[in-house]
């Protein structure tokens, strides 16, 4: 499990994507999400998700930012998403994390980046300069404003009669699909720097389920980490104050919501086989029941794996493979059966 965090100043339509992208998995986990303006939406968006939410006044984005570091080190967050975030980020931390924090731009960087360019104001520059083409860029955090190397990209068509609000509305629906494939990029070059961090297997001294002696036979590894639960904190306003007060409740525990989203479509490893065609022969052709079942488990390969529990995935197609074996070989059995019975009625 590879935990980040999020970094929101608004409503925080973005890192509830993440949120809902990630947390139903076990490959990533957004453990954090940091503000550094109170009440705003994202922060009871984040609570409602089971996400720990911590409140920095803009004082200490400014001028004490190993408070921030130190947040983020004992919460082990390996990579960092701005969704949204207006407040600027120190260079001790963009070094601290350097190739490691995503941000979200809602144009075709480096066209309409820089000072001043974000929302709202972006789309109606794009408007006025009567582009035929926008879009949204995901690039890394570097100490020159929206200079970073480019992620991923993705384009949106700019109609005649489009308004600033229209494109932003195309815009982000194109953010959505394409933020978490950025992160996932990421944490994949990361964990290839780290493998030491990567998931540890099952200990071989643990007896076998026969679930694990199935994928020991097949050759299939069975690996699954469970996911923790979080809090919610909220830090004092005094820049000088950095002990955590109760905001509310002090803590609750929550699992985090188990909608997939289609944001995950574009995974840095592929989806594993479905079978869902031999499945279906089987069925037909061999012996029903097994092969519903088949069915039911290569059905589930791509809702796990668009959930981004691709770990839930292979497991899926492993069990869709196991019974379409068990189909083919009761069909095989049935009639291997029948037939000498048929022939025998015969005489």
């Amino acid at each position: 499990m590879t935990n980040i965090a999020v970094f929101a100043s608004g409503t925080g339509s973005n890192a509830v994507n993440l949120v809902k992208s990630f947390n139903s998995g076990n490959r990533i986990h957004v453990a954090l999400c940091l503000t550094d303006r109170e009440d705003i939406p994202v922060i009871e968006k984040m609570r409602e998700l089971g996400v720990e939410t911590i409140y920095f006044p803009r004082s200490v984005w400014k001028e004490n930012p190993q408070a921030i570091l130190d947040v983020l080190k004992s919460h082990d967050i390996k990579v960092i998403a701005l969704a949204g975030f207006l407040s600027f980020i120190k260079e001790e931390i963009i070094n601290e994390y350097e190739g490691r924090i995503l941000n979200i731009h809602p144009s075709l960087l480096p066209a309409y980046g820089g000072k001043g360019m974000h929302g709202g104001n972006v789309h109606k520059a794009v408007i006025e300069a009567g582009e035929t083409k926008s879009g949204a860029t995901v690039h890394l955090v570097t100490n020159d404003l929206d200079a970073g190397p480019i992620v991923v990209q993705r384009e949106v068509e700019v109609l005649p009669d489009d308004s600033p609000e229209s494109l932003e509305a195309k815009v982000h629906e194109v953010e959505y699909l394409i933020f978490p494939e950025a992160v996932m990029k990421t944490v994949a070059a990361f964990n290839k720097q780290t493998p030491s961090e990567s998931n540890t297997p099952t200990p071989p001294d643990i007896p076998k389920s026969v679930d694990d002696a199935w994928a020991e036979t097949l050759g299939i590894p069975n690996n699954v980490p469970p996911i923790p639960n979080t809090a919610q904190t909220h830090f004092s306003s005094q820049p000088n104050n950095m002990s955590p007060t109760p905001a509310g409740p002090t803590s609750y525990s929550a699992t985090a919501s188990s909608m997939g989203q289609r944001s995950m479509a574009l995974q840095s490893e592929q989806m594993p086989p479905t079978y869902l065609v031999w499945s279906i022969i089987m069925t037909i052709l061999c012996c029903t029941i097994p092969g519903i079942v088949a069915i039911i488990f290569s059905a589930k390969v791509s809702s796990k794996y668009y959930e981004g529990d691709l770990d839930g995935s292979r497991r899926a197609s492993r069990n869709a493979e196991i019974w379409i074996i068990v189909s083919f070989v009761l069909g095989v059995l049935s009639n291997t059966l029948y037939l000498p019975l048929a022939l025998a009625g015969l005489f």
